[in-house]
């Protein structure tokens, strides 16, 4: 049994079923920023105004919809709206409600639809967000007077190359004779257009509104700017499930039949099945699949049964990485136990996990943990290697939540209980790849280990650590004479400005040393130091003395580099 939050799948499931790429249809997804500057004063003469700043944010979806046998509606649907200023922030569900608009011939709107009962507040909210799609494309037919939520105004249209800019003129309020509020004048409004044929690639603009009441001792004056870009990454929004049919929706909670979720399969395998996954950019690919995120897990068996060809399975793991989304979280942790015999295709879905940003969902979690803890399996010792250091990788890329934190312990703890050196190096390395201060202590205990692996990798976490009681340690190692891991304990070193003692020691490494893969570690940690003056005095004298052509190379690229401290 499949549920989906808000409004669910219903009825037009037979329309994606028979279609034979998604994109016949317009549908496009937006990241969208709105800051709005308010002051508000009573009295503009003995007191200062009122005000407030607030930050609008989120991701919008818009498709192409049917209603009453009309053309031009469309559908839209926020997502993740969030408001606030500064480090004060919250979600708002009242914006994140599906309903649609209609466009006439012109692009100009000229009536909404919404699947459930909203006060007029509601309403306007949601509006606002459609009329970022309004404007006009015809040069020839421009239409002199446009409305908003306020009201009507004059505007004017600039059309030059690909780009549309529109400035309004002057307004009129809707109702002005009610309103506190009576007369609104704009000190400011530019706007600037990229169209395409799903309404445009970028919008954004300015405004700066001043309104007066009924006695003039009422005064508001709105400063807004706003951008509207491609999203960054495909959301799987709920408005990709609802049918076409605007009469269709459900205005509840609803769970998929079987037959449904049969069918949305069926359109799911079509997809991937029936076209060439190459011709299509990963990105796009990742939109098109957000409209099947309830259903993504069907795809096992399209991996497993080894169904497409190497490069289509590539991009469709690019793009499941690119949703992120819970499904194709749990997708792609499943791919990675079941598909033991089949390294490749391990280490691909690992890949794809660490692309995501979202959090880890509770599935996910689950599924990593217990593979920590038993023992992940595969038939190549790389790929196990590489499971434990991707979930730190992971780890850090993610923001902390409780799920992570199930994460970190399960690393750490599986670290103090694992017999095997090579899987304890990945751990060490895991762990220092999530750059958590937490593990510092298990991490530096390593650092004079006997076994050279698991020292090796001690030294290499604690360079991703980036901090001061990491750096002392890697520091107090330059004393240890001829050390066995130097030229791990120099990389390492490489990430951290040192202090001119260590820089010291690390020079004559450069110069003195027997070793030339010594020497050429050495150089390239100097080459990352922000003042090289007098490190490259000395390197330049080595020069005459350096008998290995990569050592030779290395120096002269640093001599010849801006020095770091003078850049920015």
């Amino acid at each position: 049994m499949i549920t989906l939050n808000n409004v669910i799948l219903a009825g037009a499931l037979c329309a994606l079923a028979n279609s034979q790429y998604v994109q016949a249809n317009c549908s496009a997804q937006f990241d969208f920023a709105i800051d709005t500057h308010t002051t508000f004063n009573y009295d503009q003469i003995n007191k200062q105004g009122q005000q407030t700043h607030i930050k609008l944010s989120g991701q919008l979806t818009v498709k192409t919809a049917e209603h009453n046998d009309e053309a031009g509606w469309w559908a839209i649907k926020a997502d993740n709206v969030r408001a606030g200023s500064g480090q004060f922030s919250s979600e708002l569900d009242s914006y994140t409600v599906p309903f649609a608009f209609k466009l006439t011939p012109m692009g100009l709107i000229s009536d909404f639809w919404f699947p459930v009962p909203l006060n007029k507040q509601n309403q306007d909210q949601l509006k606002g967000l459609a009329y970022y799609f309004q404007f006009q494309r015809h040069p020839e037919k421009l239409l002199e007077m446009e409305q908003d939520t306020l009201g009507q105004y004059s505007v004017s249209y600039f059309f030059k190359d690909d780009k549309v800019q529109l400035n309004k003129q002057k307004y009129q309020l809707h109702n002005a004779n009610q309103a506190a509020l009576q007369t609104i004048s704009i000190a400011s409004s530019g706007h600037e257009i990229t169209p395409s044929p799903c309404f445009f690639t970028t919008r954004a603009g300015q405004e700066t509104l001043l309104f007066t009441g009924k006695s003039q001792s009422l005064n508001l004056k709105t400063k807004q700017q706003y951008r509207l870009d491609p999203a960054k990454q495909a959301y799987p929004s709920v408005l990709f499930s609802l049918p076409a049919d605007l009469i269709s929706w459900p205005t509840d909670n609803q769970t998929l039949s079987v037959e449904d979720v049969a069918l949305l399969k069926k359109a799911l395998v079509r997809l991937v099945l029936e076209n060439d996954l190459t011709q299509i950019a990963a990105h796009d690919l990742a939109k098109q699949l957000t409209q099947f995120d309830a259903v993504l897990g069907s795809l096992d068996e399209v991996f497993l049964k080894q169904q497409l060809p190497d490069n289509a399975q590539m991009r469709l793991f690019n793009a499941l990485g690119q949703i992120d989304s819970n499904n194709s979280q749990l997708l792609l942790g499943t791919l990675l136990i079941k598909a033991d015999k089949d390294p490749l295709m391990q280490f691909r879905a690992l890949r794809a996990l660490s692309q995501g940003r979202n959090a880890f969902s509770p599935e996910l979690t689950v599924l990593l943990k217990e593979q920590v803890e038993t023992g992940f399996t595969s038939l190549d010792s790389e790929v196990t290697s590489s499971f434990y250091m991707t979930i730190g990788a992971m780890l850090y890329g993610r923001e902390p939540d409780a799920q992570s934190q199930q994460l970190h312990s399960a690393l750490s703890e599986q670290l103090s209980l694992e017999t095997d050196e090579r899987i304890q190096s990945a751990l060490i390395t895991g762990l220092g790849n999530s750059r958590n201060e937490q593990h510092f202590e298990q991490i530096d205990s390593y650092t004079n280990n006997r076994n050279k692996s698991l020292q090796r990798s001690s030294f290499r976490a604690l360079g991703m650590l980036q901090t001061e009681q990491a750096y002392i340690s890697l520091e107090k190692q330059l004393s240890v004479p001829a050390h066995h891991n130097q030229v791990a304990l120099l990389s390492a070193l490489g990430k951290y400005q040192l202090k001119p003692a260590a820089s010291d020691a690390v020079l004559a490494i450069a110069v003195n040393n027997e070793s030339a893969q010594s020497r050429y570690a050495a150089i390239k940690a100097l080459a990352t130091q922000k003042n090289q003056e007098g490190i490259k005095h000395t390197l330049k004298s080595a020069l005459r003395s350096e008998t290995s052509k990569r050592n030779f190379k290395a120096i002269v690229e640093l001599l010849h580099s801006t020095d770091n401290s003078t850049q920015n």
